[in-house]
């Protein structure tokens, strides 16, 4: 009998295997090998794997050749989305099944720096946000920038705990922000794939807190967004009907609620939690419904209302956990549906999508890419995502392999399994499935370039610096340097002498 969660996988294979127009057998092996091979920290050293069975030229060709329909034309930005989001159709396919308790299904959307501090070469490089551990340092580097979406699996099943389903990654160019193409993923996926049927929730964080956010997360009928916002921003009450006295224009903004000095919220709920560690933990829910932010003449924010949540914990004697409180801001048409102690939970799973971006910068080589393309960078990305993707596949199929100096403990004893975890047993699991991957013919040897003939120079890249007023000008002028400011020569300051025998000018 053929295990189902087998028979399931090699047709999820096989689908994929079909979505790539050029190289397929090879862009499999990548995946497999990347997946297999922990601690990947150079793209080159893949072709050592016993699963990539080509030489490392083929690396390059899939890099070149992935999500491209005519290898004779460059691939258009056009192009290149709608065959990327054929992948994430299928990716979403494959997710695992709603939680009844939760009756929605949760995503995550966040940005990562891809560090290329040295790539001169390389189109389109700026300064980019990177946490910095060393205190003091500024949190930036230069590189580029991902939008990254997941979906959340249920955390109840122990199957599910570590695990997040990357469904997209785009990388977010100098003329564009993070928050703007993260939301268009998430408008995509909510509308266009099997999702567009069901209550689908986005976690963020606070840079997602913004009007655009607000303004487009309230144009979507079954889209909730979850957004942590800054202690110290004040927020608006609806003005009540019939309270404008005044001839004029309406009054758009009523009562101030300053997060930091708040009023009397319309709701109010405690709940305990239990922390890994047995303790106990008092939660206070603190609940703002219909409030508005300060808007624009272009951005009528005072139309969406969202609500806010304060979150206070505190331990059994009555002390703060944390010094300050989590703000929360609740933002869509279906809002009230859900209470505050499942936004608590559910934006406490965002968390997950940064232990996914620490596995892929360690474990599967997200920033080893080398490359002086952008768009074999891009491509590179994507194979990252799809190996995890197998790796999330197979976790229910991995056996317990450990290493002699490992302690007893770190041995899979419950059906709880880390990726790492996964990843020592993952090419014993695909040599016993198979791969759709046919096996590679020899076509001999490239004859290289001519004798005499010498490559040409990749000309240097300008790094671009952006500034608060060219965030909305075009790409054409963010790539030009920045015109030095000509400065004036300044003429030598002749100090006036007077001759001894001339008495000097009176002073009023």
């Amino acid at each position: 009998m053929i295990n189902p969660i087998i028979s399931k996988f090699q047709i999820f294979r096989n689908s994929l295997f079909q979505l790539f127009p050029y190289r397929a057998g090879a862009t499999m092996d990548l995946i497999d090998a990347l997946a297999a091979t922990p601690s990947a920290d150079s793209v080159v050293k893949l072709s050592l794997s016993d699963l990539f069975r080509r030489t490392y030229s083929s690396l390059t060709d899939v890099l070149s050749s992935l999500f491209r329909t005519d290898l004779k034309a460059p691939i258009t930005d056009e192009e290149q989305r709608q065959q990327t989001f054929k992948v994430t159709q299928l990716l979403a396919q494959e997710c695992a099944p709603i939680p009844e308790q939760n009756n929605f299904a949760l995503f995550a959307i966040d940005c990562t720096a891809n560090p290329r501090i040295f790539a001169n070469k390389i189109d389109d490089r700026a300064i980019v946000h990177a946490p910095n551990h060393v205190y003091g340092q500024k949190p930036i580097t230069t590189g580029h920038e991902y939008s990254v979406l997941v979906y959340l699996p249920g955390a109840i099943e122990d199957q599910n705990k570590h695990w997040v389903v990357p469904l997209s990654t785009r990388r977010v160019r100098s003329n564009q922000s993070g928050t703007e193409i993260g939301f268009m993923q998430f408008e995509e996926l909510v509308n266009h794939t099997i999702f567009k049927n069901h209550f689908c929730v986005g976690v963020t964080d606070a840079a997602y807190s913004t009007r655009s956010w607000v303004i487009g997360i309230s144009k979507q009928p079954h889209a909730v967004q979850i957004a942590r916002m800054r202690g110290n921003r004040k927020l608006y009450r609806i003005p009540p009907v019939g309270s404008q006295t005044r001839r004029g224009r309406p009054q758009l903004y009523g009562e101030e609620l300053l997060l930091q000095d708040p009023s009397v919220p319309d709701l109010e709920e405690i709940t305990t939690t239990i922390t890994r560690k047995g303790q106990k933990r008092n939660v206070l829910l603190q609940r703002w419904n219909n409030v508005i932010m300060q808007g624009s003449k272009d951005k009528r924010t005072h139309e969406h209302p969202f609500d806010v949540l304060r979150i206070s914990v505190t331990d059994e004697k009555g002390n703060p956990v944390y010094k300050r409180p989590l703000w929360l801001m609740i933002t869509g048409v279906k809002r009230h549906t859900i209470c505050s102690k499942d936004a608590y939970l559910a934006y406490g799973r965002r968390y997950d999508i940064e232990h996914f971006f620490r596995f892929g910068k360690q474990r599967l080589g997200l920033v080893s890419s080398q490359t002086p393309e952008t768009f074999h960078e891009e491509n590179w990305h994507w194979i990252g995502l799809l190996a995890y993707n197998m790796l999330y596949h197979t976790r229910t199929l991995a056996r317990s392999v450990r290493y002699r100096w490992e302690k007893k403990e770190i041995q899979m004893l419950t059906s709880a399994k880390r990726p790492s975890q996964v990843q020592r047993d993952y090419e014993r699991i695909i040599r016993g499935i198979g791969t759709p991957a046919p096996i590679p013919k020899p076509r001999g040897k490239s004859p290289g370039r001519r004798q005499g003939e010498k490559g040409k120079r990749r000309p240097d890249r300008l790094l671009v610096r952006k500034s608060a007023k060219e965030d909305d000008e075009s790409s054409d002028k963010l790539q030009t340097p920045r015109k030095k400011r000509v400065l004036k020569p300044k003429l030598p300051h002749i100090r006036r002498i007077w001759p001894k025998n001339r008495p000097a000018p009176m002073r009023c």
